[in-house]
């Protein structure tokens, strides 16, 4: 081959190495026989002719009929369009198999993340799950990653309020800025993320000002820690409120503020904690907040 091939990106597709190295010496060398691939890449030619066979039925190479068998590559863009087919469909398989396994009793649970895309990753999932409301205070660069998620939570009816650094505004989101809140200026040693979900589920994180490292984060299934998160967010949303900018869909942030207690929303987390440890009494909403 005329450069320095690197296999792995298609071994990560499912090639093996020599069925990558096979496909890229036919997509600069076709047509060829397997004996001559076999010698120009290095590989018993038994070796080849297997990854050729696979190939074929990959249909990643045509094979022309009759004593020559010379082999041609199909163009790797036709080659990529149908291995991602091939992932869709299997992606879809597996959802209906996992999704019909039976589901465990729940368990509130505290679990470490170590990646930025993990945290992040699941972050916006529970904000895309969320139905009633998602609370989040977000440095700019969590706030960036996440904000395309938080305006669709908001358009599909949630109330998603959020403590923001930099002023940003997205669409349908209650956000409020406070302009003396500058976390670096007071040597915070990282971007943090806070986000809970419906009072069901929450992330917690400090990422690394460049967000390529976490520094620490967890995500929690808890219903009780997540409760008390929300209570956390709640209180934090009102105490800056009469002193941020707010922009969204209220005409006065006291129209957020006035309600978004865990007594006076009663998230269906709340709701859920009642159900399992409760007396079976439903509480006054105007009561106080537990």
């Amino acid at each position: 081959m005329s450069h320095d091939y690197d296999p792995g990106p298609l071994q990560a597709l499912g090639f093996t190495e020599t069925e990558s190295l096979v496909y890229a010496y036919l997509v600069e060398n076709s047509p060829a026989t397997g004996y001559r691939i076999s010698h120009e890449i290095g590989k018993q030619p038994a070796n080849t002719y297997k990854a050729l066979s696979s190939l074929e039925d990959k249909g990643a190479i045509v094979v022309e009929s009759g004593q020559s068998n010379l082999c041609q590559a199909v163009p790797p863009d036709e080659v990529l369009a149908n291995l991602e087919r091939q992932f869709q469909r299997h992606r879809l398989e597996a959802k209906r198999e996992l999704e019909a396994l039976p589901s465990p009793s729940a368990y509130g649970g505290v679990f470490h993340l170590k990646t930025v895309e993990q945290v992040i990753q699941r972050a916006r999932a529970m904000v895309s799950d969320a139905e009633k409301v998602v609370l989040c205070d977000l440095s700019p660069g969590p706030c960036r990653l996440m904000a395309e998620t938080l305006r669709d939570a908001a358009a599909s009816g949630a109330l998603v309020a959020c403590h923001v650094y930099a002023g940003e505004r997205i669409e349908g989101v209650h956000t409020l800025y406070v302009e003396e809140h500058d976390l670096a200026a007071v040597g915070w040693p990282g971007q943090q993320i806070s986000v809970v979900a419906d009072s069901l589920e929450h992330v917690m994180g400090l990422l690394s000002m460049d967000m390529e490292e976490v520094h620490e984060a967890v995500w929690s299934n808890s219903n009780f820690l997540s409760c008390m998160q929300h209570n956390n967010l709640s209180a934090e949303i009102i105490a800056i409120g009469p002193r941020s900018v707010y922009s969204g869909p209220a005409d006065d942030v006291r129209e957020l503020t006035n309600g978004i207690t865990l007594a006076r929303f009663r998230p269906p987390g709340l709701e859920s904690l009642i159900r399992r440890f409760g007396d079976g009494e439903t509480p006054d909403p105007e009561g106080n907040t537990p």
